[in-house]
């Protein structure tokens, strides 16, 4: 696959030590290609189905779709096969000592390997299940979503009906502890006034008593 350095120059002309500017590049091919090798690639049978798309869109795909390969890396030969028991793509000369086991071979016990294009574009008219699969995985991925979205929203919810509840709930304690302090600053007060009525009582009799006295000490003092 071409890279980002790679796919200003056509590859195909590269092949001839020329440098020319890449205008579109193939998936399928995994070649840039300039606008006369274009021309003849759309001319070409092998590769007149393919589809291209222009260089700058190239340029602006994901990382990882980029280093999706359509050829396989063994035998050069397209990924036109896939085998949902070993859950690989494969090509038709791909052997059983390496990785990517084959069709020919050990694929032919394989009974549910199926040819890629008959995936994409199923001759029955019907649906394939693996789309099924994926469209069922997507609803119910929505439906998680979903859920879980509304219940984040509920618990949003709780957290500020709790909150009011919990500020109710202060704002009566506060009213209930101001009332105990008034209260008892009432009662404090009412014993204060009490205890001063009474020794104010007590000191005035003392005082009656000594000014009595001090009576008594004046009068003997006159008589001598």
């Amino acid at each position: 696959m071409a890279t980002n350095e790679k796919a200003s120059f056509c590859d195909v002309c590269q092949t001839r030590d020329l440098n020319k500017s890449a205008e579109e590049y193939c998936h399928q091919c995994e070649q840039t290609l300039c606008l006369e090798c274009r021309d003849h690639h759309k001319a070409s049978k092998l590769s007149k189905s393919h589809q291209t798309i222009s260089i700058e869109k190239y340029r602006k795909l994901p990382s990882f779709i980029k280093e999706i390969k359509h050829n396989c890396e063994e035998h050069d030969c397209v990924l036109e096969f896939f085998c949902k028991y070993h859950d690989s793509l494969c090509c038709k000369l791909c052997c059983k000592l390496c990785c990517k086991l084959c069709l020919l071979s050990s694929h032919k016990e394989c009974k549910e390997t199926i040819f890629i294009e008959d995936f994409r574009t199923p001759s029955s008219g019907h649906q394939p299940a693996a789309l099924d699969n994926i469209e069922k995985v997507v609803q119910d991925l929505e439906s998680n979503i979903c859920s879980a979205l509304k219940d984040r929203n509920r618990n949003l919810n709780e957290l500020r009906d709790k909150k009011t509840v919990i500020r109710e709930q202060i704002k009566e304690k506060r009213e209930e502890i101001n009332t105990l302090l008034d209260n008892l600053e009432g009662e404090l007060l009412e014993k204060a006034s009490a205890m001063e009525t009474e020794y104010c009582r007590k000191i005035e009799v003392v005082i009656e008593k000594l000014e009595d006295e001090k009576k008594k000490v004046d009068e003997i003092k006159k008589r001598y």
